[in-house]
């Protein structure tokens, strides 16, 4: 009963903080981007706060749990690719966004390609439908899995539940108010993550003692742990690298108040990302200490640790941290899907002439709709949430990184390039599954991508027509 009064307690005050948010989201435009008035720190967290998801609380500390200490390539090549994305995209995407007047990445593909590419707005709607399903999915999987933990009921209904606390957030306020919500919980998140692995392992004895139970039960800290170096290497690019085709991303980028202030997010966003990972990490190797190998679910392995450390209602405030990145990361994804399918779909095909209001009522319904779509799969429970995240990360980030980076450097680019290289792109990790191969996908599909869009596109237009 402790763990459900804070909770209900945490959601009251994120109801009462979206509720007063609410008149800022006054037209499309603010809606859907902010009207370009984020600050650095806003900015920051948003951008990471938002693609973490439940993941790094279940996923990631559930690998670190069952591998050891060779998980943590992964945490390197994140902070290494997201400081590249900082670096390489984002001051590009905030100028070239605001010069061609774009709210979507779709919108701002067909502004670089210089024509109207109804095909090109087709298949990135489909892509981005596919793919933010299935992420959107995992995440209701996730808070599934916590709210069957906390409440005596099912883990349908706890599907059901977890969606239901999240929708608010979207249809009251829109962009601000999920980028404000992030900065917060953010900052909350990432106090939990490194709070509750350093307080039991110090109450166990110390890190000297943790290290000893690690080793007894036969798991290593060492990031090579006996295995090919390329091994390794693969890890760590088969995520980092789909950093730069993450829409929900891409927008924190378009949304900051001057290019100027990207810089400051950096150094923001970077410090956060590393904190979080590093507590994360130590969650899996603390969670080795406490319980040996005996975890039936990996995965819960940070819930299992709260449960048996804290009281009741200290617990139940610690699990909002969970919570707190599954509405971070399905409303920013729900906003991108559920604007895709007005402004490129709707508004592109069906109604070139509608209002702001009628915009808005659009984008509203979509997000409905994307997520009863999310909860079908959810409830499937087809794979576990660290296979299922990979699966959707490596298809936005294979199937929109390599785009992204062609409109910002390349010199010529072709709407035959640009939907070939999406194609191939998406497709690739689309079929991953099939091939049954430990080799993640994006290792193959982003850089096939990214030279099916330069060869294409170099290519003379008479040659294409033939």
């Amino acid at each position: 009963m402790s763990e459900i009064l804070a909770i209900g307690i945490y959601f009251s005050f994120l109801i009462l903080f979206a509720i007063t948010n609410q008149k800022r989201a006054v037209s499309q435009k603010d809606f859907v981007i902010g009207d370009r008035s984020l600050n650095p720190w806003t900015t920051a967290l948003a951008a990471h706060a938002s693609e973490m998801s439940n993941w790094l609380f279940m996923a990631y500390p559930g690998a670190v749990y069952l591998i050891g200490g060779q998980q943590i390539w992964v945490a390197i090549g994140l902070v290494m690719m997201m400081w590249l994305n900082w670096r390489l995209v984002a001051p590009k995407v905030r100028r070239e966004t605001e010069q061609t007047s774009s709210v979507t990445i779709t919108g701002f593909f067909e502004q670089k390609l210089g024509q109207n590419w109804p095909a090109g707005r087709l298949i990135t709607s489909a892509f981005l439908f596919i793919f933010y399903t299935v992420y959107v999915a995992v995440t209701l999987y996730g808070m599934g899995l916590l709210v069957k933990t906390l409440f005596p009921i099912s883990y349908t209904m706890g599907v059901f539940l977890g969606i239901a606390l999240i929708l608010p957030y979207i249809l009251i306020g829109g962009y601000l108010t999920l980028a404000r919500v992030d900065l917060f919980q953010g900052l909350f998140l990432m106090g939990v993550i490194l709070f509750v692995p350093i307080y039991i392992a110090f109450d166990m004895g110390g890190f000297g003692k943790v290290i000893s139970e690690v080793q007894s039960h036969g798991k290593s800290f060492s990031l090579f742990s006996g295995d090919n170096i390329w091994k390794n290497i693969l890890l760590m690019l088969g995520w980092g690298i789909g950093y730069f085709g993450q829409p929900h991303i891409l927008t924190k980028f378009m949304g900051i108040r001057k290019p100027e202030q990207i810089q400051a997010s950096t150094r923001i966003g970077i410090a956060w990302q590393i904190l979080s990972l590093a507590g994360a990490t130590l969650v899996g190797f603390v969670g080795i200490a406490i319980f040996g190998n005996s975890l039936a679910d990996k995965e819960q392995v940070f819930i299992e640790m709260v449960h048996g450390y804290f009281h009741p209602f200290i617990a139940g405030i610690f699990l909002c941290a969970i919570i707190a990145t599954v509405i971070n990361s399905v409303g920013s994804m729900l906003l991108v899907l559920s604007t895709t399918i007005t402004e490129d779909i709707y508004k592109r095909f069906l109604r070139k002439d509608c209002s702001d209001k009628e915009q808005l009522l659009v984008v509203r319904v979509a997000s409905g709709l994307s997520a009863c779509i999310a909860i079908g799969i959810a409830l499937s429970k087809i794979a576990s949430i660290n296979d299922l995240v990979l699966y959707a990360w490596s298809g936005l980030g294979a199937c929109f990184g390599p785009l992204v980076i062609a409109s910002l450097y390349f010199k010529r680019l072709t709407s035959t390039g640009a939907w070939l290289g999406m194609v191939l792109g998406g497709g690739t990790v689309a079929i991953w599954p099939l091939l049954k191969t430990e080799i993640p996908p994006l290792i193959v599909a982003f850089p096939l991508a990214l030279a099916a869009i330069q060869i294409a596109s170099r290519v003379p237009r008479r040659a294409l027509s033939r």
